[in-house]
C-alpha cells in the first residue's frame, strides 16, 4: 500500500493551531462550537492529518480572535519584499473552493494577500472576523463580487471596500483565473 507524503506545512499549522487554542484556554469542543469547524476536523488539524480547507481556517482563526496569518504561522514583518518565489509553501490551495490564497505582509491587525479565483469558480464567505474591512484590488481578469445584496463588477485595476464580516461572494464568470490583491483590516484583534 502506498504511503501518503506528509505535508510539513500542515503540520505547522496544526501545531501553531494547538498553541492558539491552549492559550486561549479552549478545549477542542469549545472551540469547535465557537467556529462550527466539527471537533474531528480541529483534532486531525492540530496532529497533521487534515489538509484544512481554508474556510475551515479563517473560522478558527476568527473564533480564536486572531489574524489568519498568525494561525498560520507566517508573517513577514521583518521583510520589506515579499516575492512570490520565496513564498510557495504558504499558498493555500482550497481548490474544491476554487482558489488559491498566499499571505504576502502581516503588521499587527493588517494582512495582505494574492488571491487566485480559478476560471469558472465561485467562493462564498460567511465567517470572517466582524468589524473588519477588506480591500480588494483587481489585478487581472473581471470580477463580480456580491457583498450581502448588492452586487459589484470590477475589472482590472478597480478597487473596493466593504466590510467582511457581511456574507460575501466572489465569482469568477471567466474561463481565466482572476489575481487580486486582497488587504484585511481588523478592528478587534
Amino acid at each position: 500500500m502506498p504511503t501518503r507524503k506528509k505535508n510539513p506545512f500542515n503540520d505547522e499549522i496544526g501545531i501553531k493551531l494547538r498553541q492558539i487554542r491552549k492559550e486561549k484556554k479552549l478545549t477542542i469542543e469549545e472551540l469547535a462550537k465557537l467556529s462550527d469547524v466539527s471537533g474531528i476536523t480541529i483534532s486531525n488539524i492540530e496532529n497533521g492529518r487534515s489538509n484544512p480547507t481554508l474556510n475551515s481556517l479563517w473560522r478558527l482563526a476568527d473564533s480564536l480572535n486572531v489574524p489568519l496569518t498568525k494561525l498560520l504561522g507566517y508573517s513577514h514583518t521583518e521583510k520589506e519584499i515579499s516575492s512570490l518565489e520565496e513564498a510557495p509553501p504558504y499558498f493555500t490551495n482550497d481548490l474544491k473552493e476554487g482558489w488559491l490564497v498566499q499571505p504576502i505582509f502581516q503588521e499587527d491587525d493588517i494582512e495582505i494577500f494574492r488571491v487566485c479565483l480559478k476560471g469558472e469558480s465561485a467562493t462564498k464567505r460567511s465567517h470572517q472576523v466582524r468589524d473588519s474591512k477588506e480591500i480588494i484590488t483587481v489585478m487581472s481578469g473581471e470580477l463580480e463580487l456580491r457583498v450581502g445584496d448588492k452586487s459589484y463588477h470590477l475589472k482590472a485595476y478597480d478597487s473596493i471596500n466593504f466590510d467582511s464580516g457581511n456574507t460575501h461572494e466572489y465569482i469568477n464568470h471567466s474561463s481565466q483565473d482572476l489575481l487580486l490583491n486582497v488587504v484585511v483590516k481588523y478592528k478587534n484583534i
